[in-house]
């Protein structure tokens, strides 16, 4: 892992989501890879990414589940 990559517990996603809404700039791309979780857990994430004003995306790659995370300029 490097230094410009995070490693956050999925299971308290709210706490998750906090760091990652402190460190994203704005124009800045962040992407959620959550392997192959469900795809309820995604959309939890989705939804609440989008309560909190971010621009979001997600996508399924070859049986992983990806969200794309920009923050509002």
């Amino acid at each position: 892992m490097d230094e410009n990559t995070k490693s956050y517990d999925s299971d308290n996603i709210d706490s998750t989501l906090e760091e990652v809404s402190k460190e994203l700039k704005p124009g800045e791309t962040l992407v959620l890879d959550m392997g192959n979780s469900s795809t309820s857990q995604a959309d939890i994430i989705y939804d609440t990414l989008v309560m909190r004003g971010y621009d979001v995306k997600k996508s399924n790659k070859r049986g992983s589940n990806q969200i794309y995370v920009n923050k509002r300029v």
